[in-house]
């Protein structure tokens, strides 16, 4: 590992992703809102408050000076503002120097909108893109990033299609489904016979996941499942609850349907090197090996991005006095039903993807030494 080798894969994706943090830290002129730069933050009070269930917190009131960066017309070039939160920011933020904000005018005066957060997005987007370009071949990379902007526009239109036209939303959702991995998978692995394994292996997983979830549901009659705590939701929240982990389920047996199709295609290639004749049940066993590494690690991911999206709500709910039975009622209820049936999901790839790829492969080989 020599100087240029770390300048090129590791220094020149932070330099540009800084170029662009700085280059749109001063794009301002590009707003139609006004956006201002803070120049003084003076805390001029703090005192301590409580509510009901005893829980403390301190509210600070703030003077704010901020310099207008796009002045427009009559509107000033410094503004003097008040900013009143509390210090765990629950309802508001504490403001710092040098932070920059977009403004509104209501009602003849200035207030804070939110902050103005497009420097650090970009900058983390090009340190992302160019770490992907640094150790991945070009190609692939174009390739990723085309399949990612091709998904987005997929879940754009799907989303227009479901306002406009209001069809069942589990069919458009479930295409949308076939259509994400179809399309993720062609431009991640190519037109190859890899990819066609681990797409059928995806969608026949999915859909008996959902089978059997369906199924067991229905014979429960949903008991102990409350999906009228979807957040947000103006049509049947049970079927939006599917949808949304229709597509999570589906990236998260993809993951793993996809390491074990490429763990067979790799000990396939290195036996016809090395003129190693292996027979169906030793591929099965291969893949149902290659899976069960793959189990643990997968189901704990799935878990902890469930604890990291419920702890607030989980924090905010016992702060304010209520029971963990009411927490895990409507606060752990949902989130905890999707991550099961993911790990369901990841379970019933291994045997699945295993089986199917271990057949098709000794079959192909088998057609090729008959054709000989």
């Amino acid at each position: 590992m020599n100087i240029k080798w770390i300048f090129k894969k590791m220094l020149l994706p932070i330099i540009f992703a800084i170029v662009a943090f700085f280059l749109v830290s001063h794009d301002q002129f590009l707003y139609e809102a006004p956006v201002g730069k803070i120049t003084v933050a003076k805390t001029v009070s703090s005192h301590e408050v409580s509510d009901d269930f005893q829980n403390k917190d301190r509210q600070v009131t703030q003077e704010l000076s901020i310099k207008v960066l796009n002045t427009k017309g009559a509107e000033p070039g410094n503004l003097n503002l008040k900013n009143t939160t509390t210090l765990s920011q629950t309802t508001g933020k504490i403001y710092r120097v040098g932070q920059q904000v977009i403004l509104k005018k209501i009602s003849g005066n200035y207030q804070i909108v939110t902050l103005k957060r497009d420097a650090l997005i970009v900058g983390l987007l090009v340190l992302f893109i160019g770490f992907v370009i640094s150790f991945e071949r070009f190609r692939a990379s174009i390739f990723l990033f085309l399949s990612l902007v091709l998904n987005l526009l997929y879940f754009v239109i799907v989303i227009a299609l479901n306002v406009e036209f209001n069809p069942p939303v589990i069919l458009l959702f479930g295409i949308l489904s076939v259509i994400f991995a179809a399309s993720s998978l062609l431009f991640v692995l190519g037109p190859t016979k890899q990819m066609l394994y681990t797409f059928i292996t995806t969608v026949l997983t999915t859909a008996l996941t959902f089978s059997i979830v369906l199924f067991v549901l229905k014979m429960t009659g949903n008991s102990g499942i409350h999906f009228e705590y979807l957040d947000y939701v103006t049509q049947n929240p049970s079927e939006f609850f599917f949808v949304g982990t229709m597509i999570s389920v589906l990236g998260a047996i993809m993951d793993g349907t996809g390491d074990i199709v490429a763990g067979l295609f790799g000990m396939a290639r290195q036996n016809k090197l090395n003129k190693i004749n292996m027979v169906r049940k030793d591929y099965i066993k291969s893949g149902i090996s290659i899976g069960q590494e793959l189990i643990g690690t997968l189901t704990n991911v799935l878990f902890m991005i469930f604890m990291a999206e419920t702890l607030p709500m989980t924090l905010l709910l016992l702060r304010n006095g209520n029971s963990w039975s009411y927490i895990a009622t409507v606060g752990l209820n949902l989130g905890l039903l999707q991550t099961i049936i993911s790990a369901i999901g990841i379970v019933l790839a291994v045997p699945i993807t295993a089986v199917f790829t271990s057949f098709a492969l000794t079959r192909s080989h088998q057609g090729k030494e008959s054709s000989l």
